[in-house]
């Protein structure tokens, strides 16, 4: 029997996980049919079993639709970087320009492979995840959208009773869900230079260290400048604190997970990094600065949501970080950014 009728026959994930198993090699050929890397090959190759074109279409679908499949190069990638973080691993796919796994879908995924499991969240199973979706919708009696309740308790927990776990989940079963369209890698690598933010950062809010050493330069007349200084916390007391408002959406690449971290130590860390550790959103934070020019102390106010903003918050308001999308400026008292 030839390679290509094999192929029509066999199925490239059941071939994939059986060789993991099994411990037998997968190679990988060019146009040519020479041996050659994942990234160059053209065609991959199971022994004698089968052939398969290297983006041929698997039976593991991505999130709940059947129609949307992860190919077979996608899966034979993120194997062999398994070890990776899974940042280090969405950035490598992206700079290739191959499909990512998604970090919902990782151990599920490496369970079926490795054999640990013979089910899996591939298309075998979308018919039973659409079922358990349309039951729930009719249960409802109402007529209303069915909407995500993860680890959501009917009764004393009200409609949005949600624990700081159960939210964790939620925003994770939306990341799952996304279509990256234009990625934060992807922007990065576009030759565009944002070493000036890192600068603008250090200008603004400069480090403890710094502050000091400008203060003991001051010599004698720091004494008088610290006179004035606690003249000015003092009237600072009575002020309300200035504010900046941050996205809300848990992919931003700043958000209250990561904005203080920022501000504080001119330290940029992913939020994904903090969000898969389980980290807790807060709702609003503190964060202290010295004025260069003065040495005055002032205290910023971060938050994520204007929804409770009256005259004295808008006034208060210094300084927005924007993911670039007008919705996040929904229910402002301006009616478009550039006011």
């Amino acid at each position: 029997m030839s390679a290509t009728t094999t192929a029509t026959a066999a199925d490239p994930l059941e071939l994939f996980r059986r060789y993991t198993i099994e411990g037998k090699t997968i190679e990988y050929l060019d146009a040519d049919g020479n041996p050659s890397d994942l990234l160059k090959a053209a065609t991959v190759r199971f022994g004698e079993d089968a052939s398969f074109p290297r983006d041929t279409p698997t039976r593991y679908s991505r999130g709940n639709s059947d129609s949307d499949q992860y190919t077979l190069s996608a899966l034979l990638h993120f194997f062999s970087h398994r070890d990776q973080s899974f940042y280090e691993y969405m950035k490598t796919t992206n700079t290739l320009g191959l499909q990512t796994v998604s970090f919902s879908d990782r151990g599920s995924l490496l369970d079926y492979i490795t054999g640990k499991t013979d089910k899996f969240g591939g298309a075998d199973n979308a018919t039973a995840v659409a079922g358990e979706k349309h039951a729930s919708s009719d249960a409802a009696g109402d007529g209303r959208r069915t909407r995500l309740r993860t680890g959501e308790a009917d009764g004393a927990g009200g409609e949005s009773g949600l624990s700081a776990d159960s939210a964790n989940d939620v925003a994770r079963e939306v990341m799952r869900r996304e279509r990256s369209l234009v990625s934060t890698s992807s922007a990065l690598s576009s030759g565009k230079s944002f070493a000036h933010v890192q600068d603008l950062i250090k200008e603004l809010f400069p480090s403890k260290s710094a502050v000091d050493a400008k203060n003991k330069a001051s010599g004698a007349s720091g004494s008088k400048a610290e006179n004035g200084a606690s003249r000015r916390k003092s009237s600072h007391r009575k002020r309300r604190d200035p504010i900046i408002v941050v996205p809300a959406a848990a992919t931003a690449m700043l958000n209250m997970y990561n904005i203080q971290e920022l501000l504080q130590n001119h330290n940029f860390v992913d939020n994904r990094a903090l969000l898969e550790q389980g980290g807790q959103k807060p709702r609003e934070i503190f964060v202290e600065h010295v004025m260069p020019s003065t040495g005055q102390s002032m205290r910023f106010r971060v938050v994520d949501s204007v929804q409770d903003f009256g005259e004295a918050d808008w006034n208060s308001l210094v300084c927005v970080f924007t993911q670039g999308a007008a919705w996040q400026f929904k229910n402002w008292i301006w009616k478009s950014p550039e006011e």
